[in-house]
């Protein structure tokens, strides 16, 4: 099991790497496959729980939203945020009975939850916030778009392979056993610090400002170990080890991304403040 994960990660890693730095159509078709794959996986973990999960509406939802991003029509985004919760509040209403207000709930939060950071990563990689701190770059040897999305997921792997090797090595006492009964708090801690140096020495290779590196190894180092922890935690209320098995030795894609769906918003969110 570890060899496949080994191997797998390598393997998922280097083509990350390629889609990542490439962007264009095949970024966002990366992110599109992704954003789908993660609805139908979180939609068969509600449906073990006797929820019936709009699947086809929402996907498309969820497809048309993601296009409308990556060509900037922020007045149709705008119609499709309205027009989610309003479907969702009619099928409640006319579908009494068959469809609760929790049912509808489970379909925005699961909705929110994927999107959000599948979204996050499709702005960052298009550069239109990168742009804006062009000037703390000493010298632009990567272009902003390509260098946010890199930093910000070496900053996540750091995050759960430090956390990973220093609670083998140091673990005793539990973080969050209710949830996640694995994971400790010096697995935490490691994860924390190793996400910061990871941050700090990939801004310093590319001679970004250690500042900003710096506030963004934090973010992550608190945002990721979040997502984790919210996967396990919907996990566990369905009654499940893994959120599918579509990567061998990893899981699903909710399992592989978990970290990341939380992550990128927040570092989203502090690039657009800061700018």
């Amino acid at each position: 099991m570890v060899a496949t994960r080994i191997i797998t990660g390598i393997i998922g890693g280097g083509l990350a790497i390629f889609i990542i730095y490439e962007g264009g159509w095949i970024f966002f078709t990366m992110i599109a496959l992704l954003l789908l794959g993660g609805w139908f996986e979180y939609g068969r973990l509600i449906g073990r729980k006797g929820e019936k999960m709009p699947f086809l509406p929402l996907a498309a939802w969820l497809v048309v939203s993601l296009t409308a991003l990556a060509f900037d029509s922020y007045k149709l985004l705008t119609v499709l945020a309205v027009l989610l919760p309003l479907g969702l509040f009619l099928r409640t209403v006319f579908q009494y009975g068959k469809v609760s207000p929790g049912n509808s709930a489970y379909a925005l939060y699961g909705t929110v939850y994927i999107c959000a950071g599948f979204w996050s990563l499709l702005v960052l990689r298009s550069g239109m916030i990168g742009s804006y701190f062009r000037d703390d770059f000493a010298s632009v040897i990567l272009d902003p778009g390509r260098f946010f999305v890199f930093l910000l997921v070496f900053s996540t792997w750091a995050s759960d392979t430090f956390a990973f090797f220093a609670g083998r090595a140091f673990g005793k006492t539990k973080l969050c056993p209710a949830v996640s009964p694995g994971k400790t708090v010096e697995g935490a801690l490691g994860g924390f610090i190793g996400t910061i140096v990871v941050a700090l020495i990939f801004s310093a290779a590319f001679q970004f400002s250690l500042l900003h590196g710096f506030a963004i190894g934090f973010l992550t180092a608190l945002a990721a170990p979040l997502g984790d922890l919210t996967e396990s935690a919907l996990k566990r209320v369905c009654g499940v080890k893994d959120s599918g098995a579509l990567i061998p030795g990893h899981g699903g894609i909710l399992d592989r991304f978990d970290s990341l769906l939380v992550a990128a918003p927040v570092v989203y969110a502090y690039l657009t403040v800061v700018a």
